[in-house]
């Protein structure tokens, strides 16, 4: 084609306010500003990348340039975990890998997998905890010692996961409370889980 992939994209007319593309870990400067400029969206998957050594995102240029940046996790065959907040942390981290230690706050990165990934989907319904928004909330405990003497609770909540969610409220209703789910048992769901792989891989 003689161009590079976000050149085709516009070439067909898919950089837009309404269009996001997942990973975007070799983008060139110009990539980067007609991103911003087309108010086109980046989902960011760092573990999944750093799984499949396919690159890191450049996310501070990214925000700089005004890009809509947001989190996911990928599938499970480039993950094995479908944990949101552990990407929090993993954006945090290569961010900081890849231009230094200034290169991203905890808060920054706490805000890409929640205002950011609203803005990401055009979802002006979630991503903070607003009258009017969803009823979704996600609590963890801060007493562990894993946090024992951390000045920043949003940095050592960042920064020290994952960390196994105490209660979570989707649309309003309870999902998990006390840290265990609330309309499934999670050991027969293993054991389900268990028995599949090795029904798949015995043959």
């Amino acid at each position: 084609m003689g161009c590079r992939p976000v050149e085709y994209l516009e070439q067909l007319g898919w950089l837009d306010g309404d269009v996001w593309c997942a990973h975007c870990v070799h983008l060139s400067d110009a990539d980067i500003a007609r991103f911003g400029e087309t108010g086109t969206g980046v989902a960011h998957c760092p573990s999944s990348n750093l799984r499949l050594g396919a690159g890191v995102a450049p996310v501070r240029a990214l925000l700089d340039a005004s890009v809509r940046v947001g989190l996911g996790v990928d599938g499970s065959a480039s993950n094995e975990r479908g944990d949101l907040f552990l990407e929090v942390k993993q954006a945090l981290l290569v961010a900081r890998g890849r231009g230094g230690p200034e290169a991203l706050t905890a808060r920054e990165a706490l805000r890409l997998g929640t205002r950011g990934s609203a803005a990401v989907l055009k979802r002006d319904d979630l991503g903070s905890l607003e009258p009017g928004k969803s009823a979704d909330l996600a609590v963890w405990r801060l007493d562990g010692l894993e946090l024992a003497g951390a000045d920043d609770p949003v940095a050592g909540l960042v920064l020290s996961g994952p960390h196994r969610v105490e209660r979570l409220v989707v649309a309003g209703e309870d999902i998990v409370r006390e840290g265990r789910l609330v309309r499934a048992d999670e050991a027969e769901i293993a054991q389900e889980h268990r028995a599949a792989c090795a029904e798949k891989f015995s043959g």
